[in-house]
């Protein structure tokens, strides 16, 4: 009897190992690409039309998580800095942008546009970018410029 059940508590161990994924935020069922019915083409995925902001420099924006949630129970901190934006990582920008037509991938001039500032990237000294247009050394949150992070961070 205990030989069969260490059989089947490893078997599904090894299932919920499998399931796990890299990116909690974005559900499994957004993996896919949508197609519409009617005429085959790709759909634009609506919740991160709804959720996110692409910049003009290919950097997706997006609210900070839980913003709205028991804001009588946080400090005052926390009512600071939820108004700020977060920038998303280069694997979520790569898996935004599949999930985009080649309409909303392209950069779209608005009036009065509260991120014209953030459309172009000022202030870089380090080769990011290579002939291709590839990230060469990127860290895991994408900063704004060179400069905070010369101020922060140490790795160079």
């Amino acid at each position: 009897m205990f030989p069969s059940c260490r059989k089947l508590l490893s078997g599904t161990m090894r299932l919920a190992e499998q399931s796990s994924r890299t990116i909690a935020r974005i559900p499994h069922y957004e993996h896919h690409i949508r197609f519409s019915p009617k005429d085959g083409r790709k759909r634009p995925c609506q919740d991160v039309l709804d959720r996110f902001k692409r910049l003009g420099n290919g950097m997706w924006i997006r609210a900070h998580p839980g913003k709205n949630k028991l804001r009588y129970a946080k400090d005052e901190k926390f009512h600071e800095t939820s108004l700020y934006l977060e920038t998303c990582t280069e694997e979520e920008c790569q898996m935004l942008d599949k999930m985009m037509t080649p309409f909303w991938l392209r950069r779209h001039h608005y009036p009065n546009d509260p991120y014209a500032p953030y459309h172009v990237r000022h202030g870089i000294n380090s080769p990011r970018v290579d002939d291709k247009g590839k990230l060469v050394r990127e860290r895991p949150k994408v900063l704004l410029d060179d400069t905070t992070a010369d101020r922060y961070f140490h790795d160079r």
